[in-house]
């Protein structure tokens, strides 16, 4: 029973390492320019224009203000990695069972984590 506690925390550990390790080599890429002046960013970013990367299906009706959320060279997106576990993983496979936010100095969810398992 032991064991295949250990081999189950360790299957978590290589699952969240390679989610976090995946992010971090997934950032959108950072604005490799200034956008003082640039409101409209699909003026340039519509697809039209050669050697100039198109805005992906995806970001379809997105306004032009959210664009630096994540690309620009000083967002969060660009500049924060995410949070080492501070704890050990063997026996807490669910991790809902602390951080539903009701204990006291147990940090909750963030609201960018709704509908994750584990």
């Amino acid at each position: 029973m032991r064991a295949a506690r250990i081999l189950t925390a360790v299957a978590l550990l290589s699952a969240i390492t390679a989610a976090v390790t995946q992010a971090q080599a997934t950032r959108p890429p950072a604005m490799t320019h200034d956008a003082e002046g640039r409101a409209n960013c699909m003026m340039c970013h519509s697809g039209a224009m050669p050697n100039v990367a198109g805005v992906p299906a995806d970001h379809e009706g997105r306004a032009n203000e959210v664009c630096t959320w994540c690309h620009a060279a000083d967002a969060a997106m660009q500049t924060t990695d995410a949070t080492t576990i501070p704890h050990a993983l063997e026996g807490r496979a669910n991790c809902m069972m602390c951080h539903t936010g009701a204990m006291p100095n147990v940090a909750g969810v963030p609201e960018d984590h709704e509908g994750r398992v584990g």
